[in-house]
């Protein structure tokens, strides 16, 4: 489902529960349009994701980690000068709408109190998030400006009055229990209540002819909240609920808390989106190298196929020459017979070319041919590397983290893809290579994040007599085994690993390669993360995340 005005109604409840009577101990904007407040409260910290994403806007306490980008944004520098330390008095839900407002109280430098409001608006990509002062209704600031050509209805820039987005004129469910709605179809239901989305909406009819009354549904969404992934009975689609749709679903998984269930739905999701918005220029150059390498492959093969007629100019030239005296000039063709098989033959010629010239002409076409096969597979192997290289780069923005995008960036430019950062650009940090995972019996594992860490965890970094894991015949990370006397449960869980960190991620009975690294070796030239193997098993097993995730370090 998405995040309708129901999923909000228990999401309020939930972070009421939570965080009211907090404080505001940090402010950071780690992406454009996504917000985390860190709030203690129950004598912990906690982070609060504010997110006006154009597909993905949410509100929620999120346990994923966050980096804080070097310089803080406007709308930070904003928040930070009005509410830091702030009270969390109230979350609070415009009626049943997507609207999530958050009260707050701050001390100014003098110790005076002053009242504001945090609001996010979960409008698709008409998303934002408003500091408003409470006290005069003025805009303080907002995540996304717009200037007033670009939307005439309200102001969109600070100073201006904060008015709501326009009323939808429809029904608060939780305010009104109409018993008599079972001759409302779906499209009813969300024509005429407010917040309800096509999920929940497709859920609530089932729900009325089954005998049910609003009542009862609205008294789950009180009272029996069920956070759960789930399949559309009809699509197969997954989605987040947050309570049990038994009518049109099939449920996945269960989880503890709504954050809990949005954190997990959401991960991949957000993640992959994040890497998109900062790697569009990238993958658009590589996407035109991969489309003009493609393409030429396409004429070398077709090239090839041409070199299968060479033995054929060959046979033309040898009859042309046995026969040179049946060959008259002037002719344009000449019936022959073959001595290999003594079959007739039937050979074109050139009515302006001597008898001899006409031989010469097929022998020189047979050379041409076999002259040019060496070097259309030395190009077809050339361009077939860079075509699984680009697509092993491209894939591994599928499964790497947000902070893994550099060292990509950092192999392409070495590379030679792309051009150098600027002298003045910020110095990175040494990195550690590879990310660190422990076997269930203790055994170390490492995953190479970009084909740079690969080459080096495989070729520099581990022993010849550890184990090297890779997904067979896709794109994926090289995983290292360390030990030499492997055990069962080890090599399946770092098989799941290296399936897991693959563009097979989302597939199932994955076959990984296995094989020790003394029997591993690459190429004099080859692209980073390519290399050769014999001697390998292969075992099949699931990308399950759940243990991934309990096996990291």
């Amino acid at each position: 489902m998405s995040f309708d005005g129901m999923f909000t109604h228990v999401m309020v409840n939930e972070l009421n529960q939570n965080l009211r009577g907090g404080r505001i101990a940090k402010i950071q904007q780690p992406f454009a349009n996504e917000l985390i407040l860190t709030v203690r409260s129950n004598r912990k910290n906690q982070q609060l994701l504010l997110s006006a994403h154009p597909s993905y806007a949410r509100v929620q306490i999120t346990d994923q980690p966050f980096a804080n980008p070097a310089k803080p944004s406007t709308f930070v520098m904003s928040l930070r000068k009005y509410i830091t330390s702030a009270i969390v008095q109230d979350f609070k839900q415009l009626n049943n709408d997507r609207i999530v407002i958050i009260d707050l109280s701050a001390k100014n430098e003098l110790g005076d109190i002053h009242e504001y409001t945090l609001i996010t608006e979960i409008m698709s990509r008409h998303s934002n998030i408003f500091l408003v002062n409470k006290e005069n209704g003025k805009i303080i600031d907002l995540v996304k400006r717009v200037s007033p050509e670009n939307n005439s209805f309200r102001g969109l820039l600070p100073g201006d009055d904060y008015k709501l987005p326009p009323a939808q004129n429809k029904i608060n469910p939780f305010e009104q229990n109409d018993e008599s709605l079972s001759d409302l179809t779906a499209s009813d239901l969300r024509s005429k209540y407010e917040g309800i989305g096509l999920d929940t909406s497709a859920e609530l009819e089932a729900f009325l002819n089954d005998g049910n009354t609003l009542s009862d549904f609205i008294n789950l969404y009180q009272n029996n909240l069920h956070p759960n992934s789930a399949n559309s009975n009809s699509k197969h689609k997954l989605g987040f609920f947050p309570i049990a749709f038994t009518n049109t679903t099939q449920e996945v998984k269960s989880f503890a808390t709504l954050s809990e269930l949005l954190d997990n739905y959401y991960l991949d999701k957000a993640r992959v989106d994040r890497i998109e918005q900062q790697t569009k220029s990238i993958t658009r150059r590589l996407d035109i190298i991969l489309k003009k390498d493609k393409s030429k492959i396409k004429k070398l093969n077709k090239q090839l196929d041409q070199t299968k007629i060479m033995s054929k100019y060959n046979l033309y030239g040898e009859l042309l020459t046995t026969y040179m005296s049946k060959v008259k000039r002037g002719s344009s063709t000449i019936t022959l017979t073959n001595y290999y098989n003594n079959e007739d033959v039937k050979i074109k010629l050139n009515p302006e070319y001597s008898p001899s010239e006409n031989a010469q002409h097929y022998y020189k076409k047979y050379r041409k041919l076999q002259n040019s096969i060496p070097h259309i597979n030395e190009q077809l192997e050339i361009t077939t590397n860079e075509v699984n290289y680009l697509e092993s780069v491209l894939a591994s923005l599928d499964y790497v983290d947000i902070e893994d995008v550099d060292g990509i960036v950092d192999e392409l430019i070495d590379s030679g893809y792309i051009k150098k950062r600027r002298k003045n650009a910020r110095k990175k940090r040494k990195k550690h290579i590879g990310e660190d995972f422990r076997s269930t019996n203790g055994i170390d594992i490492t995953v190479g994040k970009n084909n740079l860490e690969n080459d080096q965890l495989t070729m520099k970094l581990s022993q010849k007599n550890h184990y090297w894991f890779h997904v067979k015949d896709i794109p994926g990370s090289h995983v290292i085994l360390k030990t030499s006397d492997p055990d069962e449960q080890s090599i399946t869980e770092a098989a799941t690993i290296a399936a897991y960190y693959s563009k097979a991620r989302e597939s199932s009975k994955v076959p990984v390669d296995y094989v020790q690294i003394r029997n591993i070796r690459k190429p004099n030239g080859a692209k980073p993360g390519f290399v050769i193997f014999e001697g390998q098993k292969t075992i099949l097993v699931d990308p399950d995340r759940q243990m991934v995730a309990d096996l990291k370090k």
